[in-house]
Order: structure tokens, then sequence, then C-alpha cells
């Protein structure tokens, strides 16, 4: 059976936000049809814009009674936009983290499905403590700058008899009450990265509510290790596979992994701000900044051979400013939660029915062991190394020191043991890039589904069809919610990524751009303007990908960058890609067409102007770069930068 439509609207609704109750009937004049709603459905008000109707559905804190009062657990609900048809169907998304508030997504998972939107609903529901549902506030673990023990610690304490009650076993019945208060009998289902967990707890808890599922930046919800050991592999294949589809990378001698292992050879040797623990760090949220394999090969290369220690010192910089530093509102990403449901939810490699005390000896004991007969799980890294990650990304120390929980609550236990997961159409996906939920890890998650089909994405980090420019996850997804078929063909065309040729400390250690026909510029100016066109491409790429408001060049000066909807432009002034030459002017990246076009005048050891066009797909793409440099006119190519 499809699910039901909830919705026909009669209250008034003034000012966009009052209240509204939807009818049981069906209405003529809006075209609308409702089934009956029970008398204790949700009070509806018309939010967010004016195009979605909240809600909270009020249930039991803890379901065990063990610790009394209620939570609200709010929903938002986008109506299918033609009334005059029946619906076809619902569609809820579910977001990461875990920590992240569904609803907070909102703009995404439109744009995901907006398509189908015209026949289909849409409804997001905050998790239990994240956004609009209670968030957890924990105010040392949300403002620290990374996450450590300490803080984690502090939170469990906070939370002391609730600790147990942010399970996703709990969550994924929260959602099931709230579409029971809709009437809603059937969804087709997309969750993404953490929310591919919930999704596949949610399937095996209330089977008979799914009519299809979508797992995105996928990892499985039973069965999985608790020292993550799919990890390691991933991290170097991964970069060999970027570095192999880049030509400016592939043509070098050896792996990528072999400079990277030599430059983690050399932090072991040599004192440095960098540790391999900061290493490990990068490479590790490559899934979720591809910055990091655009960079990477040519900072290893940079620090080993040239002592040239700028591009990894800001790579490692970047990581933790960027994918560490809560410090934001608990409503918009809960640390707290994050610790809570991770604690309640993952496999631990120690026993949470201890007291903290004695696991932490458990844990010594065990993680001595783990050294002694498995010290590769990590290679290149070793067991301590990638442990001195940040804890939220390290994961396995992360519950040390979390309350025990209630037996009503057993760890571990997302679903009930022997579940049998129900037989309905599956999509999991995955990218080959992808460093957090990895290939393998989205493997086993297909295994429990019975109709699974699992597809890998080339050259895509974490989570596949949101944002997706490329126009093709998103694609595989609403063809598989509309007709149950699975379109794969464009997986594995998916362009590679730009990496960069090299760092340079003067332009004469730039590969120089190629002359085309009626250029006059000197080798030593196509140089300039190949540093010019990569001092504009770093800036941009980073304003982008970061979704910053300004930043500072490579080696010197500083730019400022808005983002109008599928565009960012950037503002330029005397940044530094070289120490030699700075750049001034413009670049501009739209996200939708995939196209950059940068307006640069150029200062310092070279005078001119430039005008570089290039696309940021495709490991061929060449820019075009015009101009005149030291009065010499510049008409040239190069790899798209």
């Amino acid at each position: 059976m499809r699910g039901a439509t909830f919705f026909t609207v009669l209250a008034v609704v003034t000012a966009g936000c009052a209240a509204a109750q939807f009818s049981p009937s069906y209405t003529q004049n809006t075209g609308a049809h409702a089934p009956a709603i029970a008398a204790a459905a949700p009070t509806l008000r018309r939010c967010l814009g004016g195009d979605y109707y909240c809600g909270t559905v009020r249930v039991p804190l803890d379901p065990a009674r063990q610790v009394k009062g209620k939570i609200g657990i709010a929903f938002a609900l986008r109506p299918h936009s033609d009334q005059r048809q029946k619906t076809q169907g619902t569609i809820v998304a579910v977001e990461g983290g875990p920590g992240y508030p569904s609803i907070g997504s909102r703009s995404l998972y439109r744009a995901l499905y907006a398509p189908l939107l015209k026949t289909r609903d849409l409804i997001m529901v905050d998790n239990r403590g994240t956004g609009r549902s209670e968030a957890i506030y924990c105010e040392a673990l949300q403002r620290a700058p990374v996450m450590r023990l300490p803080q984690v610690t502090q939170c469990g304490a906070q939370l002391v008899r609730r600790s147990d009650l942010y399970g996703t076993a709990i969550g994924t019945d929260d959602l099931a009450a709230v579409l029971d208060a809709l009437h809603v009998a059937k969804v087709d289902i997309y969750g993404d990265s953490y929310g591919s967990f919930f999704v596949q707890a949610f399937a095996g808890r209330h089977p008979r509510k799914v009519r299809t599922i979508v797992l995105d930046g996928a990892y499985q919800v039973v069965g999985g290790s608790a020292w993550y050991p799919s990890t390691g592999p991933t991290l170097q294949s991964a970069f060999d596979l970027a570095c192999e589809r880049s030509p400016v990378c592939a043509a070098l001698p050896g792996s990528s992994m072999d400079r990277i292992r030599a430059l983690l050879k050399q932090l072991r040797d040599e004192p440095s701000t960098v540790t391999p623990s900061g290493l490990a760090f990068v490479m590790d949220t490559a899934g979720l900044d591809p910055i990091a394999y655009r960079d990477l090969d040519a900072a290893a290369r940079a620090y080993v051979n040239e002592h040239d220690r700028v591009p990894l010192e800001r790579l490692v910089d970047e990581a933790y400013s960027q994918e560490e530093g809560a410090g934001g509102r608990a409503r918009s990403y809960s640390q707290g939660l994050f610790a809570a449901a991770s604690c309640s939810d993952n496999p631990q490699a120690y026993d949470m029915r201890l007291p903290p005390t004695q696991r932490m000896a458990q844990w010594r004991r065990v993680l001595e062991r783990k050294r002694d007969k498995d010290p590769r799980l990590y290679a290149p890294f070793t067991i301590d190394e990638f442990l001195g990650m940040p804890i939220d990304y390290s994961y396995v120390p992360l519950c040390l020191t979390w309350p025990v929980p209630s037996r009503a609550h057993p760890p571990g236990q997302p679903v009930p043991p022997a579940t049998e997961f129900p037989n309905v159409p599956v999509l999991v996906l995955n990218g080959d890039l992808d460093t957090i939920t990895t290939p393998a890890e989205g493997a086993h998650a297909a295994e429990l589904f019975p109709r699974a089909t699992h597809v890998i994405v080339a050259n895509t980090g974490h989570v596949t069809a949101l944002g997706d420019y490329y126009g093709c996850a998103s694609s595989i997804v609403r063809t598989f919610t509309e007709s149950q078929r699975v379109d794969r063909e464009c997986a594995a065309r998916v362009p590679a990524l730009h990496l960069v040729p090299s760092f340079a400390r003067t332009v004469n250690e730039v590969t120089p751009a190629t002359p085309l026909p009626g250029n006059g510029a000197t080798p030593r100016e196509l140089r300039t303007a190949a540093a010019a066109a990569l001092a504009a491409a770093d800036v941009v790429t980073r304003a982008y990908q970061f979704g910053l408001a300004s930043g500072s060049g490579l080696r010197g000066g500083a730019y400022s960058a808005t983002a109008t909807g599928t565009t960012t432009s950037a503002t330029l002034t005397q940044v530094r890609w070289t120490n030699d030459v700075d750049v001034s002017g413009t670049a501009r990246l739209d996200a939708r067409t995939a196209n950059v076009s940068a307006d640069v005048a150029l200062g310092g050891a070279a005078g001119g102007t430039l005008h570089a066009a290039w696309k940021i797909v495709g490991s061929a793409a060449q820019a075009q770069l015009t101009g005149t440099i030291d009065g010499n006119a510049l008409h040239a190519t190069m790899p798209a930068p």
C-alpha cells in the first residue's frame, strides 16, 4: 500500500505561521484527498517559508518508563504540489551525523527529489536530541575546538540516566510514531551517512512501513567491527585511484601512496608541526573534503623534496578547522547527541556494561593485544597514530567513560538479534573515494537485504546524491524511487578530480602553460600565467568547498567570497601562490554548469592581466588563458587547475 496523504488545510493560516488543523475530509475546491485523522493527530502550522507544515509528536522520553517525562519529536512535511492529483507516495529523508537534524537539510532533500514532488509528499523528522527535537547541549563538548575524551566524559556525566535514551532503536520508534500520527502507512525512505544506519534499523524494526529504501554513504547496522578494519585499505586505495585518474599525477614515477609513505617516514624521523596523526586526519577526512585529494600528493612532494612545509601545514590546519571545532549551535549539530547515539549503537572493543574504571582496564588489555596481533590494521599508520586523531574520527576509544546503560536499553543493539530485514527494493550507494563509510561497509549493508543493489559511484566521496552537480547519483535515486529500477550506467562515468600538479615557491618552479597560435609570451611569462591561474583556482575551490566568506592565500594575500545559489564568487587581493607574484581580481565558480572563470591583475615580479576559464570536472579538462603579461600577448592552455 502506498503512503496515504495526510493533509487538506481548511483553517485560515495567517502570516504564514498560525496554527492549522488538517481536515479529515476531502475538499472539492482544493482537490486534496486525505484519510480520517485520529483525534490525537498533531496540530500543524505553516512554517519554513510557507511551503512546509511543522508539528510535534510527544512520546515517552524513556519507553521503558524508568526515566519519567516526554520529549517532543519535531517534523516538517511538504505536501505534493499538484493538489489536483492523489499522492503517489510519501518520501522520508533522514540526515546523518549522528547529530544533524533532518529538517535542517530540507533544501538538499527537496533538490534531490524535486522532479517527484509534484505528486509525492516529503517528510523530515528531527531525531530526538537533534534540531527541533530538544537538541542535546553539553557545553564543554559543544564548544570544544577538538573532540577529546574528557569533554565526552563530562557530557555523559551531565546526561546521567538519560545517556542511553538517544540510540537509534528508540529513534526509529519515534519516526514510526510520527508516521502513525499522520496516518502514513508506507514510505520511500532515504538515509545518508548515519541516516543510512538509522534507515536500516527502521526497516528492521518496522518492516511493514517501508516500500523502498535508499542508503547513501552506507554502512551496516549489524555485523560491524569495533575497529573499522576497512578504513586503512580504503585510505590507500582511494589516494592511489585519485592520482591514477589525474594526468598530472599519473605521469609521476611510483604511486601516490609511495610518496605519502615517504612523507610519513619523514614526519616520524624529524620533529614537525605536522604529526603522523595529523596526516592520518587529512587522509581520513578526504571523503568529506576532496581538497585533500586535490592537494596531498603535491604537498607531500613539496615537503619531502623541497622542504616546503606550507602546503601540508595548511591542509592539516584546514582539516581541524573545517571538520572539527564545534562552537556552533547544538540545534544545528549536537556533539552531545553524536556521543550519546554512538555509545548506544556502535560495536565496541570493550564491554559497555562494565563501570568506566573496569572498562578502561579492559581497554588497555585489548589495545595491547591489537598492537601485537594486528599492527598494520590502519597501515600506513600505526594503531596509535591513527587513534591519535580527534575522537569523533578515531572512534574506537569514544565511549570508554560513557555511563553504563540500563538493562532496558542494551548497548550495540539498534535492531533485535536475528532481525530479518524486509524483502523490498533497496538501493545502496557508496563513492569509491569515500573514506568515511567505505564501499566495503556499503557492501555489508547491502548483504542484509534480499533485494538490494549496491552501486559504487566513481570519483565520489561521502554521500553521493546530495549536492550532486554531476547529476548521476541523484538521477539514480529518483529513477529508483519512481520505478524501483536501478539505472547505474552513469556511475562509472563521473569525471575524475583535478589534482594540483605541484606546489612552487617561485614562478621558475611552475610548469609553464602551453602556447597557442598568436602567443607572444615568453616561457617565464607562461609560467607566470600558470601560477596566476593556480592562485585563482586555489581560492575559489576553497571558498566553495568550505563555504568561507574570507581567507588567506597560500603564501600571502587575502580573499573574500560570497555564495548566491549555485555560484561562488571570490575577490582576490594580492593573493600569492608563489612568493614572487601576487594576484588581484575576481574568480567565479558556477557549480550548476561546473564552469570557472577568473579575471585578475598580476603584481610583484610580473605585471599584466589574465583571463582564465575552465571546467572543474573531467581529468582531461583544459584551461584557456588569455591576456597580456609584461606587454606580451598571452594565448595559452594548461591542465584545468
